[in-house]
């Protein structure tokens, strides 16, 4: 599969300033398939990932391929501030913030500000991580997010009850905000906090950890999915996230690794070639897994429309009665996709073949 060709499409794709998304950001679209609903959404989680994933590839790509990458990253990151926090706090947002710029493109959501988020630790980790945030400044954020995790000042209603007198982080920086557990926001804060802090964990640390570990040893990944990770609902893209902290992890939590990378495994076998195959099949080569990758990835995979990376739940902040029990209705979820995030997927998997098949063009 030839590197630069996607490589070359993503530097296409990445907005300019002229469609509509600030220059510097790569295009994305929620979508709920049963309504016939699909929107332009400009925010800055696909970009921030997609950074995340071009930064760690650079050192196995060559001098022109890395110039691109360069290219990509320094626009892209050039965009950060029209996300970050409204007050100056050093937290980052889903969606523009002065002014708000909350579910662009609706009808009607856009107007009112009770649809408006506060900040969130995915965005927040992805992006301290494109700007190789200092320790000093990652140490600062973990203080705020103390103030506003679980028992802070409530107490989580959306894990399962065992996991609820957990000082577990929450997926929201904001106190007029449900406390939320989500085992693939939390994965991706604690890599960050885990770079820095490895030896130096504090109680909240702990608990996540514990969190986290549990989630695995349980079974609870494949058993009950949305209730552990609500923003992404799967059983795949959970797996991903945990494959993605594996490295991180402190002697002490270690002991989850042969499960998580069995069941990667396992499912990557099941699954027929598409985007939840590639992903696997990614954090599999990566982790030097024994695998002999059959499938073929072409960009036909990245357009696929069907593909969604997260959700929105739009009635996850209700914490009881008959709505929390609906929640994980489909019909209850706007899906998000990026055809770029996806390019970037095929793009690490190329490189990652690189030297494992013969080159083949992509289609």
């Amino acid at each position: 599969m030839n590197v630069q060709q996607p490589l070359l499409l993503l530097q296409e794709i990445q907005s300019k300033g002229s469609d509509g998304y600030p220059s510097g950001i790569f295009p994305s679209q929620r979508f709920q398939p049963k309504l016939g609903l699909i929107r332009e959404d400009d925010n800055v989680f696909f970009t921030a990932c997609i950074v995340h994933i071009l930064q760690e590839l650079a050192h196995k790509l060559d001098s022109n391929e890395q110039a691109i990458v360069q290219q990509i990253c320094t626009s892209a990151i050039a965009a950060y501030p029209l996300y970050k926090n409204k007050d100056g706090r050093d937290s980052y947002n889903f969606w523009r913030t002065k002014p708000s710029g909350h579910f662009p493109n609706g009808n009607w959501m856009h107007h009112y500000d009770h649809f408006r988020i506060p900040d969130d630790i995915d965005d927040t980790a992805l992006i301290f991580f494109t700007e190789n945030a200092s320790k000093e400044r990652v140490g600062l954020l973990r203080e705020t997010l103390k103030k506003h995790a679980n028992l802070a000042y409530q107490q989580a209603k959306n894990p399962p009850k065992h996991y609820r007198n957990l000082k577990v982080y929450s997926t929201f920086i904001g106190k007029n905000m449900y406390i939320e557990f989500d085992v693939c926001a939390l994965s991706n804060l604690m890599r960050l906090i885990l770079k820095h802090f490895p030896n130096e964990l504090n109680e909240y640390d702990c608990d996540t950890l514990q969190f986290i570990c549990e989630v695995v040893r349980t079974d609870e990944f494949e058993r009950i999915p949305f209730q552990i990770a609500p923003q992404y609902t799967t059983t795949q893209i959970i797996l991903y996230h945990l494959a993605r902290l594996l490295p991180y992890l402190p002697p002490k939590y270690t002991h989850i690794r042969p499960k998580v990378m069995t069941a990667l495994q396992s499912w990557w076998e099941k699954l027929p070639v598409g985007m939840e195959k590639l992903m696997l099949e990614n954090e599999l080569l990566k982790q030097n897994a024994s695998i002999a990758p059959t499938g073929v990835y072409t960009r036909d995979v990245a357009k696929n429309k069907d593909f969604f990376y997260f959700i929105a739940g739009l009635l996850t902040a209700y914490e009881g009665g008959q709505l929390q029990k609906i929640a994980e209705s489909p019909w209850t979820h706007l899906r998000y996709r990026s055809e770029a995030f996806n390019l970037a997927l095929l793009l690490e998997n190329a490189v990652l073949r690189r030297n494992l098949l013969p080159t083949q063009p992509m289609a």
